[in-house]
């Protein structure tokens, strides 16, 4: 998690590690661009205990934006205020980058 946190930083972004235990970094304040959200200041979890070797599953949001129980955004682990979106990560393969993490949450959010 520390390895995909440092990365996130290096890109500009404020991490939060407080949800470690979970293998979570958050990213805080993330700027939503694009999409049904667009202009939205939200929280943004990625799991990333053994990041590069994993590509994340989904990500945790907060505050609860969309429905729980559509579209396979569901209660997250992480407290009442947070919700998991289960989305698959394409090309990981070919770069394991968190880079291409924020490229992932983006097109997630713009897909909303």
């Amino acid at each position: 998690m520390e390895a995909l946190a440092k990365e996130f930083e290096s890109l500009g972004y404020t991490v939060d590690r407080s949800f470690a235990q979970h293998g979570v970094a958050v990213i805080r304040g993330f700027s939503v661009g694009a999409g049904p959200y667009a202009g939205k200041t939200i929280d943004v979890g990625v799991v990333g205990n053994d990041f590069p070797f994993t590509p994340p599953s989904g990500i945790h949001v907060r505050p609860l934006i969309a429905p729980n129980g559509q579209r396979n955004i569901n209660n997250s682990p992480l407290g009442a205020d947070w919700q998991y979106w289960s989305r698959q990560l394409p090309n990981w393969s070919n770069e394991r980058t968190a880079k291409h993490i924020i490229s992932y949450i983006n097109k997630v959010l713009l897909d909303a």
